[in-house]
């Protein structure tokens, strides 16, 4: 009877849409398993999001846009098996696949992890359209997976940790490919992953478990197309107590409009590789040498951190289309491991995956909690 069964979860089809928001855009999937039907992106006009005062007000827009591309491309909501989004607004929580349940659903429409971003919206829109058409709903690998060792935790500030926010999704999606391409286990190797997109993400796994990283969504690390990186503390203090800038103007200055933006008036990598090649833009080139530059010595940390032991590193995300950028970051890195370049990103076919996983039982199905991994260091082991 067991094989009967086994034979009929193969044979059965199972029809998995996936939504993954941005500030610009949302994507939207159709998976059958994990094959994939289509992909497309809903672009939003600034003039039309201007009119939504928070990023939650926009969840009902949104989910009328994700209807709609649905039925214009002929598929049958209440057909589908699974709804998967990215997550987003979670509290710490480790990597797997989690069903949507009421407490994430709060934590997303309160942003409970302090970051506002669209991805929060994502596991809403599911659970709408799950309760309108039936179905499963699911987020998988969200950004507030937390695998970090306890030392990687520490600042020169009691009580301020080092917090884990990393494009979790793609970096353990890019390295399972890598894995699946070269007949390796995810859980027996150690890599240090490289997502570079508008923000960048530089990270340690050690045997499945990304162990260090810096805080892409706090700034730490990098310059990247849009952020800062990290500064020296005074000089932040400095323009922080100028009178020059509120809060918030610092922030998005730091956060959304810093590295090539503010030191180039652009993010756009192929319009930078332009002006060093054809106008021979000498400033152009300081700059964008030493973002790259910058991503290799965080890549020369993670290998500190996994005391020289490294399987392989793996550069993804948008910016690894550049052969500029990834030339570049070979000469520095190709020492310490074999470089393997995955360009773009595989959000979609990673979160239909883990749908898929979770749907025929290969993967076991988490319950999110709201209790942080990370609570502190106020305990016996520690005699603090």
């Amino acid at each position: 009877m067991h094989e009967s069964v086994e034979i009929m979860e193969q044979e059965k089809k199972y029809r998995i849409v996936v939504i993954n928001p941005g500030s610009t855009s949302t994507k939207v999937g159709v998976f059958m398993n994990e094959q994939k039907v289509f992909v497309e992106r809903i672009y939003h006009d600034s003039s039309e999001m201007a009119r939504f005062e928070t990023i939650q007000s926009q969840l009902g827009y949104r989910t009328l846009l994700v209807e709609r591309l649905c039925q214009q491309n002929e598929v049958k909501l209440d057909q589908v098996d699974a709804f998967v989004g990215c997550g987003g607004g979670m509290l710490s929580c480790k990597s797997g696949v989690y069903r949507i349940n009421e407490k994430l659903i709060y934590d997303c429409e309160t942003a409970a992890a302090g970051v506002h971003h669209p991805a929060m919206l994502a596991a809403q829109i599911c659970r709408r359209l799950v309760n309108k058409y039936g179905g499963r709903g699911f987020t998988v690998d969200p950004p507030d997976t937390d695998e970090f060792q306890d030392v990687a935790r520490i600042s020169g500030l009691k009580g301020v940790y080092r917090e884990s926010r990393v494009h979790c999704l793609n970096q353990k999606a890019v390295a399972r490919e890598y894995c699946r391409e070269n007949n390796l286990t995810y859980e027996d190797c150690n890599f240090i992953v490289v997502h570079m997109g508008g923000g960048i993400s530089v990270t340690a796994h050690r045997k499945g478990e990304m162990i260090d990283s810096n805080d892409v969504l706090a700034g730490d690390g990098p310059m990247t197309p849009t952020r800062a990186g990290s500064i020296p503390t005074t000089k932040i203090l400095k323009m922080a107590f100028s009178g020059k800038y509120s809060y918030d103007q610092l922030e998005e200055r730091l956060t959304r409009k810093g590295g090539l933006i503010d030191q180039l008036g652009t993010d756009d990598v192929q319009e930078i590789e332009r002006r060093i090649t054809e106008e021979n833009d000498r400033y152009a080139a300081l700059i964008f040498d030493g973002m790259i530059y910058q991503v290799a010595k965080y890549i020369g940390e993670c290998a500190v951190v996994l005391k020289g032991h490294v399987d392989g590193i793996l550069i993804t995300g948008g910016m690894s289309r550049s052969e500029y950028i990834t030339g570049m970051l070979k000469d520095y890195v190709e020492w310490l491991a074999p470089v393997w370049i995955k360009p773009g990103e595989m959000e979609m076919e990673a979160l239909a995956s883990g749908a898929y996983r979770a749907l025929t039982g290969r993967q076991e199905i988490l319950t999110y909690t709201g209790v942080p991994v990370f609570k502190g260091y106020h305990s016996r082991r520690y005699h603090i």
